[in-house]
């Protein structure tokens, strides 16, 4: 298996993601300088959303004790980490908004992203966590601000699962389901949830649609292109050559092709997953980003899903075959979006059907 290597020095690997999931040269090699006057310009980047809504928790269940050795609280952890994803955010035009519901309080109010004005807002999240967690009642209220957006909405719930019912007679998921069905939304649940029940709150949530899901928080502060993957990817063509030595950091395999409307892993991407599994386990720090796509044939919605278990499969392999735990494993899916062929032709569309793998972290 021929590997192409991307070297990229970690504090800005986290802002790209798609960064690897790209077509490069054989053995390109890119500086930190390289990227800072070239890969940081808006040309650069796709938006993969139009809009994003971040739905804070800061009730008292969120004082909870995340990590025993720093003492870090669930809430100084979300904070922190939406403190970390906001400064790396390009402006891409998008909408945004910013709301607690505990109880539904307006932090950063729908409307255009201000990079400044946002790190403002998320500054004046209260300090301590307190209060009741009305989940429901929160959800329910993006609805309004759903109804005047257009395009694809991102939604990004921080929550460790628990709620109060208090006067909303619906579930949590039973609203999730219902703006599914009525708008263009993903729901991504970064779950700080340390209890079975919870854990199923969140997951039923994620069933609204195809492209909703839960993350672990663990998993979301150790990767940050979950986050960043569902709101922008960036082109090929913002790579640039050089010869500079470095620290790698990022080494990306061949795409796995797939048959028409199959998820099933070919014996040809079965050798290129092997390749990876054994580089995973040689290098316990690594993570592998797999990305789904498919043809254009076929529904956004279904594709979306066949997308994803394309992703899945690959992850599937490398947690049976190679003993990879799942949390170094980052799925991300796109269904038809980001074509690398026609989709007018048979050849063409067979090079979309693929999962595009990439490894990073070192």
């Amino acid at each position: 298996m021929n590997f192409k290597i991307t070297v990229l020095p970690m504090a800005i690997g986290i802002l790209l993601v798609g960064l690897f999931a790209s077509t490069l040269p054989a053995a390109e090699i890119i500086t930190e300088t390289d990227i800072v006057e070239k890969v940081v310009q808006k040309e650069d980047f796709i938006r993969t959303a139009d809009n994003f809504i971040i739905l804070f928790d800061s009730s008292s269940s969120m004082k909870e004790i995340l990590n025993k050795s720093t003492r870090e609280t669930k809430y100084d952890a979300v904070r922190n980490i939406l403190e970390e994803r906001q400064k790396v955010l390009p402006d891409l035009g998008y909408n945004a908004g910013l709301y607690l519901y505990t109880p539904f309080q307006e932090v950063y109010p729908m409307g255009p992203y201000d990079p400044a004005k946002f790190a403002a807002a998320i500054d004046s999240l209260p300090a301590e966590p307190k209060g009741r967690t009305p989940l429901p009642t929160g959800i329910r209220e993006m609805g309004p601000l759903l109804e005047k957006l257009s395009g694809k909405t991102a939604v990004f719930i921080f929550s460790d699962g628990t709620f109060d019912q208090l006067t909303d007679f619906k579930l949590p998921e039973d609203y999730t389901r219902e703006f599914a069905e009525q708008h263009n939304v993903c729901f991504y649940m970064i779950s700080s949830a340390t209890k079975w029940y919870a854990e199923k709150r969140l997951a039923d949530m994620a069933e609204a649609n195809a492209c909703s899901r839960v993350i672990p928080i663990e998993a979301f502060i150790n990767n940050p292109e979950y986050m960043a993957g569902a709101l922008y990817t960036v082109k090929a063509s913002a790579f640039v050559e050089t010869t500079t030595e470095a620290r790698i950091a990022g080494l990306k395999a061949q795409d796995g092709n797939f048959d028409f409307n199959k998820s099933d892993i070919r014996s040809e991407f079965q050798s290129e997953l092997n390749e990876v599994g054994t580089f995973l386990q040689n290098h316990p720090d690594a993570y592998v980003m797999l990305v789904g796509y498919t043809d254009s044939i076929g529904s956004e919605e279904y594709n979306l899903d066949l997308s994803l278990r394309r992703a899945n499969s690959a992850a599937n392999y490398l947690t049976s075959n190679h003993n990879i735990d799942r949390d170094r494993i980052v799925v991300n899916y796109y269904g038809e979006a980001n074509p690398i062929a026609s989709n007018d032709t048979e050849e063409g569309r067979a090079k979309n059907r693929r999962v595009e793998v990439a490894v990073g972290g070192l």
